[in-house]
């Protein structure tokens, strides 16, 4: 018999992105879920997909949508994934609703966002497959939040170890180190991030 629990967490060893995808249902209300699924497809046209548990109570929202929208959430959003990803809650209350030029509700403050316009739905399985062709889209220098294992977490810099320690342009593309009057310093961003290493060091066990 086929072990779900265990075919589950084998999946859940691959690090995905968290996003929130938004849409309009038939009478106008926003309507948004969290959700990990989502995946680029092509360039040309750029078009990407999600996909939905067929016992979700949002399917026939996203299914009549003709535009739905994919944000994906950055590393200080984490009570946001949670908020949207609660069952039968008012998940835009309080926040002030606006839309993105494809019509479909703006969440503020993601790594990126991806408007579609609907495309194609298929089924697979329990889920249904949404593939959309993007026609706007942002990105923001937020760290993306990511998922793994069924934890949340943030994208680390490599540590010293694992640098060549002749070449530094790892951390200056990451924003960490910069060179000022012939030497390396690090930026406010690095000195933060040496910072939370240091603490993690100092409160490991051992």
């Amino acid at each position: 018999m086929f072990d779900k629990a265990a075919f589950r967490n084998a999946l859940g060893s691959f690090v995905t992105g968290v996003t929130i995808v938004t849409t309009r249902d038939a009478s106008g209300h926003p309507v948004g879920l969290t959700a990990n699924s989502f995946n680029s497809v092509s360039l040309d046209p750029p078009m990407v997909l999600w996909s939905l548990s067929l016992d979700s109570g949002n399917l026939a929202a996203f299914r009549d949508a003709q535009s739905w929208a994919v944000h994906v959430l950055a590393s200080g959003q984490q009570a946001m994934s949670d908020r949207f990803a609660r069952r039968g809650a008012d998940k835009f209350a309080g926040l002030e609703v606006t839309d993105g030029p494809e019509g479909a509700p703006l969440i503020e403050g993601c790594a990126a966002r991806f408007g579609c316009c609907a495309r194609f739905e298929y089924e697979g399985g329990d889920h249904a497959i949404f593939l959309g062709e993007v026609v706007d889209f942002g990105r923001s220098e937020a760290d993306p939040l990511i998922y793994h294992g069924g934890r949340y977490g943030r994208v680390m810099p490599p540590t010293r170890e694992e640098l060549d320690p002749q070449d530094h342009a790892q951390l200056v593309a990451s924003g960490l180190l910069r060179e000022s009057g012939g030497k390396w310093i690090l930026t406010g961003q690095g000195e933060a991030q040496l910072a939370l290493l240091q603490r993690i060091a100092r409160d490991s066990p051992g």
